[in-house]
């Protein structure tokens, strides 16, 4: 943290400090669930990548388990072990993400996971690891 971090006002903070201020302060006396509902909705591409980092360094060094909501399923399949996918306030399918995103079951899954881009395939492709 930079010295005069602590004596900015709210508006001289940037939204990535200030998520990750928040982040900290829901930490700070250690509790087993964390619910983070849109985390990282505001935040540019790197932004989001070093929060979904700190999710996961908090979990593996606290024990903290995170209830992560997002709309964001790039986001979902990075971060979580599993996954409730909700239609219309209802859970209609629950279970590892890798099963989730490998062979969703339920047809409202099937159509969220085919409407995923197709971009992080291609570019990992062209990058020689596809």
């Amino acid at each position: 943290v930079e010295e005069d971090f602590l004596k900015r006002y709210p508006a001289q903070v940037s939204v990535g400090q200030a998520q990750r201020v928040l982040i900290a302060m829901a930490v700070l006396h250690r509790p087993s669930l964390l619910i983070a509902d849109e985390p990282t909705s505001a935040l540019d591409i790197i932004t989001q990548s070093e929060i979904l980092r700190l999710f996961a360094n908090l979990s593996q060094q606290l024990g903290i388990s995170i209830l992560y909501i997002s709309h964001d399923l790039l986001s979902v399949a990075t971060i979580s072990n599993r996954v409730a996918v909700m239609q219309q306030g209802q859970i209609v399918e629950c279970r590892d993400a890798a099963g989730i995103f490998r062979s969703p079951e339920h047809r409202y899954t099937q159509e969220l996971i085919r409407a995923l881009p197709v971009v992080p395939q291609f570019a990992a492709h062209a990058a020689g690891r596809g």
